[in-house]
């Protein structure tokens, strides 16, 4: 299956917005690797609570949370490059558009179905997150850095629809996004082969045939790996919100909460 991101049917496309979209696709791909680096933190506070409950989880969100809210980093790696990636996204899906109207196919063969829609359907997922856990705490005490999972656990106890709903939603399409694009990010940053490439010398059909069953092999084999490591990662995450909630018993700031949790959702 052919593949915009990967420059192929360049010659039915006009070359300059082909090149336009692949230096988006770059730009995008810089943005993601970015990013990642600030959601394997993150994640890594919520699963450790896996091993050793609300207290190790605590521990590792006030050991590994200066790296990313100093203001320089979280301007770059958080927010910057979560701009970035959507802007750029956004960009190609304008141009992907057009060339849908000139019947050009633009799927790509080593995405999982929807990871597209997904990361789109995410933006505003992130954006009340973003509000509930920094913008929040900074608006009440001028300052996020001493709030521990004591919030996350009064919102899952005392506004369980809302706040569930709200972080397994995140989980679960984060880590579809996120495991789905990853060796594309990958490939498209590091690595000098293309994932897929239209052969366009003169070999026989039989050759052919054998190297599109190899490529078709080899992206079977990577949507199994891929839904194995959705399936775990979003488990452990999942998990680790339900053992923070259990194991949280004090929280003193308990009517402080309340009162921020009440100007999302009223109650």
């Amino acid at each position: 299956m052919p593949s915009v991101d990967n420059n192929n049917n360049n010659d039915k496309k006009p070359v300059t917005l082909t090149r336009i979209y692949g230096t988006l696709t770059t730009i995008q791909s810089a943005s993601a690797l970015a990013f990642s680096t600030f959601v394997l933190m993150h994640g890594a506070q919520v699963i450790s609570a896996n091993v050793g409950g609300a207290q190790l989880a605590n521990r590792t969100l006030l050991l590994t949370r200066p790296i990313y809210q100093d203001k320089g980093i979280e301007t770059t790696l958080v927010v910057g490059s979560a701009l970035v990636h959507v802007a750029s996204g956004l960009a190609k899906f304008s141009i992907r558009l057009y060339w849908k109207q000139l019947g050009h196919n633009t799927a790509h063969p080593t995405l999982l179905p929807y990871h597209r829609l997904v990361g789109h359907l995410q933006i505003p997922v992130v954006i009340l997150h973003f509000y509930l856990t920094r913008l929040l705490p900074i608006e009440r005490y001028g300052d996020s850095s001493f709030i521990d999972f004591g919030y996350i656990a009064w919102g899952l106890q005392n506004r369980p629809i809302f706040t569930y709903g709200l972080h397994i939603t995140l989980i679960l399409g984060s880590m579809y996004h996120a495991v789905s694009g990853v060796n594309f990010v990958f490939e498209r940053l590091f690595s000098k082969k293309k994932v897929i490439a239209n052969n366009t010398s003169k070999v026989s059909q039989h050759s052919k045939s054998v190297e599109q069953q190899s490529i078709n092999n080899r992206i079977n084999r990577q949507y199994l790996l891929k839904k194995g490591a959705f399936a775990a990662l979003s488990l452990g995450l999942i998990s680790g919100l339900v053992i923070i909630s259990r194991d949280t018993t004090k929280i003193p700031l308990r009517f402080d909460f309340e009162s921020m949790y009440s100007k999302i959702i009223g109650v």
